[in-house]
């Protein structure tokens, strides 16, 4: 792990991506999934990233169990190191959205969601990590969130809980994170307006 630059800022909004390419077909053990999208975001080996690090925040797996990703310095996800979870908290730099990763929590599940159906355990991990993370930034996952990176002050209106492909016109096309699991997002912002589906 290289990508040692943790720059911080306040967190905004959420958005969802799936593996594609890494979709952890024929695994029998996730963990070799996500080590194998380390190795291509952290490496420049065989074609991969050269980041430094995992790109996403959090990964979830088919069995629901999520992921530390992004290094913020003191092993742990997300956030800077003794933060709270509370509105305003500073979320570290991950690489995610093109041109859009300050304050933009990134969620990845493995699957190639153009052509399968996210498992429901995945589903149910993503909808509490959703809930959690929206009441405790204060964020509604029904409401638009006006964007600003604090770095070259891109600023644009974007959903609270986005799919990577509500990105296209500033980060480049992509269908992400698939119609699978981007058809979901209504009911699962709906769902996180109630943490853990209370």
């Amino acid at each position: 792990m290289t990508w040692t630059d943790h720059q911080f800022d306040p967190a905004q909004l959420i958005t969802v991506h799936h593996t594609l390419d890494f979709d952890g077909s024929g695994a029998t053990d996730y963990r070799q999934v996500v080590r194998a999208v380390y190795e291509f975001h952290a490496s420049s080996a065989h074609g991969g990233r050269g980041w430094g690090d995992i790109g996403y925040h959090l990964v979830i797996d088919p069995n629901g169990v999520v992921y530390a990703g992004r290094d913020t310095g003191d092993s742990a996800p997300i956030f800077r190191p003794g933060a709270v979870l509370r509105p305003g908290v500073e979320v570290v730099q991950a690489g995610h959205v093109y041109n859009a990763n300050p304050g933009n929590i990134g969620i990845c599940l493995i699957g190639n969601f153009d052509v399968t159906q996210p498992t429901t355990a995945a589903v149910i991990a993503l909808r509490d990590v959703l809930g959690t993370l929206c009441a405790g930034l204060g964020l509604n996952p029904l409401t638009q969130v006006r964007y600003i990176n604090p770095t070259t002050n891109l600023t644009v209106d974007m959903p609270a809980i986005s799919g990577h492909r509500d990105w296209s016109d500033i980060a480049g096309p992509t269908g992400c994170p698939g119609d699978h699991l981007y058809n979901r997002l209504p009911l699962l912002r709906a769902e996180a307006l109630q943490p853990y589906g209370s």
